[in-house]
């Protein structure tokens, strides 16, 4: 099985991907994060007691159960994905990450959401200015703008969500040792990605005692839209190299 999660994760927008990997022959599942579009949160949250990075760990773990999978995780759905293996608490059979923020390592400038202090009271209007310009930033202006009104108001009311899980991935209740990570590890980047995500790369591929780094051509942070095939490759060298 391979598990695909990523950033403000929206199952649908893995399709391509998980077209590719079937193709390949692999049995996929995608899912939306606690809180994120089709995902209903068990209990009602508030911008005072939203979900936070540790209740995403918790559901990746349910979600494998104990299925081994390759986990593939974009962006914060990798940190998420590397703090589960940390813990040793699923039956992962390789991981593969790609541009996954370590926002609490020194290298990681804090920026954003970033530098809120975990139970900082979270306004509606700063979440949702917040969510604004994080999809811009992932897809562009243009897109964003040429999305339904609905979806956009969608994705603004995440935004409560995305912050505190930002600003909770900032501080984590225990700092992460990659060197405690027994799962072999595939880490990507793209050819240009920003200095902080260079540093990462360097610093997982040299701490965690089965990892290659991987530059990716051809996308940018986004390579699940962008590059989709390329992302699922990176699934298939893990598969050949580490879990066939």
């Amino acid at each position: 099985m391979v598990l695909i999660h990523g950033a403000m994760d929206r199952m649908r927008s893995f399709s391509r991907m998980a077209r590719y990997l079937t193709e390949f022959g692999f049995d996929c599942v995608t899912y939306d994060r606690r809180g994120y579009e089709d995902s209903v949160l068990a209990e009602p949250f508030s911008s005072l007691s939203p979900p936070n990075i540790d209740d995403h760990v918790d559901d990746l773990a349910q979600i494998i159960g104990q299925q081994p999978a390759i986990v593939f995780g974009h962006s914060l759905g990798g940190t998420i994905a590397l703090l589960l293996a940390e813990q040793n608490r699923a039956p992962i059979s390789a991981l593969v990450t790609f541009e996954s923020p370590l926002p609490w390592m020194d290298f990681w400038p804090k920026f954003g959401a970033y530098a809120i202090e975990p139970g900082t009271q979270i306004t509606d209007q700063y979440a949702r200015d917040f969510a604004k310009q994080f999809m811009v930033r992932m897809i562009g202006e243009k897109r964003w703008e040429r999305l339904p009104l609905s979806t956009r108001n969608r994705r603004l009311d995440e935004g409560v969500i995305l912050v505190a899980e930002m600003a909770s991935a900032s501080t984590p209740r225990l700092v992460p040792d990659p060197k405690k990570i027994q799962v072999p590890t595939i880490v990507a980047r793209g050819q240009n990605a920003p200095n902080r995500h260079i540093l990462a790369l360097d610093y997982l591929k040299t701490s965690i005692p089965v990892a290659i780094g991987v530059v990716v051509d051809d996308t940018d942070h986004g390579i699940h839209l962008t590059n989709p095939k390329a992302a699922a490759s990176l699934i298939e060298t893990a598969y050949r190299k580490f879990a066939s």
